[in-house]
């Protein structure tokens, strides 16, 4: 069995923006790790949300790159998660509305748990279906 890095957002960060002298070497080390079948990464759902707000808020990322690049990396079978499904799903949502990545999952979760409601003050989280 493969072992299994937890990695968090910040290794994820300097991977994908490569912005770092040393970091960002110490993190591609770790994804090369992966991409040589020789370790899988675990990619909570705590640290993509974290991501994306640090992409958008922080480095002004347009939201189509932010979603292509995380999508990227979701499909990789290296990359474990067992929510991984729903966290594709969310960001696909997030792609297509004016929603917060954090409403999309919200709602993402809300659909596959088969409640019979959401409750939120959202005026907009509340328009989906």
């Amino acid at each position: 069995m493969k072992p299994t890095v937890v990695i968090d957002t910040n290794i994820l960060l300097r991977y994908l923006r490569n912005d770092h002298p040393t970091l960002s070497i110490k993190a591609k080390k770790i994804f090369d790790k992966a991409y040589k079948n020789d370790v899988n990464i675990y990619f909570d759902e705590i640290v993509l949300a974290e991501t994306i707000w640090v992409l958008s808020s922080y480095f002004k990322t347009p939201k189509s790159i932010i979603v292509s690049t995380l999508l990227e990396q979701l499909y990789f079978d290296w990359i474990i998660n067992p929510r991984k499904k729903l966290m594709i799903k969310a960001l696909g949502l997030f792609e297509k509305t004016n929603l917060s990545y954090i409403d999309c999952w919200i709602f993402t979760v809300n659909q596959s748990l088969k409640t019979t409601s959401l409750e939120t003050f959202d005026s907009d989280l509340k328009k989906l279906k």
